[in-house]
């Protein structure tokens, strides 16, 4: 999958259908409701839902990534190779 692809059709379909492209803290409310559900999804032990929240948030992490002009593939990549040899020194 190209996410740089992917991130553009999901900005595009979001100018199509008239939602948010600019308010980027109106993007973070609802990601934090997407959060939400998926909290209580767990919660009630409802994998569907919680499957369906997980890919809203993936959408709206890839629709700001368009907003905010991120390049999905490279932040991603640059995580995950620093996530290699990162310590962590909380408690969990």
């Amino acid at each position: 999958m190209d996410l740089l692809k992917t991130q553009k059709e999901i900005f595009d379909n979001k100018v199509k259908r008239k939602f948010n492209t600019t308010d980027v803290g109106k993007e973070i409310i609802l990601m934090t409701e997407e959060l939400g559900e998926l909290a209580k999804a767990y919660k009630h032990g409802n994998k569907d839902e919680m499957i369906d929240a997980v890919g809203d948030l993936m959408v709206y992490c890839l629709g700001l990534c368009e907003i905010l002009k991120i390049n999905s593939e490279e932040l991603l990549q640059k995580i995950v190779e620093n996530n290699k040899t990162r310590s962590h020194k909380g408690n969990l």
